[in-house]
């Protein structure tokens, strides 16, 4: 079974049908200026023609939720049994959902997309990479963006290799003994080498924090951001889902010969 497909036009309003029912939990990304902002929202409905669906739009958990405003690219994920969904969609209208007679909930309709990706759960698991394995993966604060505007200010740049990687983001162990100057949550730069002899991939990323082993050796946590807003990132995606799957096979091919 592959690990990324993309999920036919005459499935996707039966992917949206259950998501309508079970209220399937979504997290929304959106970009403001070279930062990263995400929220979570609950599916309330789907067009019978496939011109738009609706998700609430209240603070989950007690997150503060982000401005919308119509025509606003935004990024949209959600789980459904053994696989993630993943589209991009733009905000048409905010409002209010009408749950019965008595209740309504704010609420936002959004354009239907285009195209649905769709990935296995297992391309979401941390998958350690092999011992001779060296991939290298630089790491600067600012996203993308930040390298772009490079030759205008100085960016600080933090070297390291991966330790493990997934479709969501990936453990860097460090080239260095000090703690990284980057703040949580903060937007990141990443260029990366994946396994497939192919030129580094370059991403966006937010910062989760630093980790130490048993022999002191501090690791970056990140966590992968706004691959689905474009095809670019879309591209990006399938081949770090197809570098996933591989790293995976050689995991158990090595346990079995041991």
């Amino acid at each position: 079974m592959r690990p990324r497909r993309l999920v036919c036009p005459r499935d996707a309003a039966a992917v949206f049908d259950r998501a309508v029912h079970d209220r399937a939990l979504a997290v929304l990304t959106l970009q403001n200026g070279s930062d990263w902002l995400s929220f979570k929202s609950r599916f309330l409905e789907r067009d019978s023609k496939n011109r738009f669906f609706v998700l609430d739009y209240q603070a989950f958990d007690n997150e503060p939720l982000p401005a919308l405003t119509p025509g606003q690219y935004l990024g949209v994920s959600f789980r459904q049994k053994s696989r993630k969904l993943l589209f991009a969609t733009v905000v048409e209208a905010k409002g209010h959902f009408i749950l019965d007679e008595k209740a309504s909930v704010p609420a936002v309709r959004y354009r239907w997309p285009d195209s649905i990706t769709e990935l296995q759960r297992r391309a979401y698991y941390r998958t350690p990479l092999r011992d001779d394995m060296n991939l290298l993966v630089s790491l600067w604060p600012g996203g993308l963006r930040a390298r772009a505007d490079a030759q205008t200010s100085t960016l600080r740049v933090a070297t390291g290799a991966l330790a493990d990687i997934s479709c969501g983001g990936a453990l860097v162990r460090l080239h260095q003994n000090a703690p990284l100057d980057f703040a949580p949550d903060q937007t990141l730069g990443v260029e990366l080498q994946l396994p497939d002899g192919r030129t580094p991939i370059m991403v966006d990323a937010l910062y989760r924090g630093v980790r130490s082993d048993e022999s002191g050796t501090l690791s970056a946590a990140i966590q992968f951001i706004g691959l689905e807003l474009s095809v670019d990132g879309r591209v990006v995606l399938q081949r770090l889902a197809s570098s996933v799957q591989r790293l995976h096979r050689l995991t158990m091919a090595a346990g079995r010969s041991r």
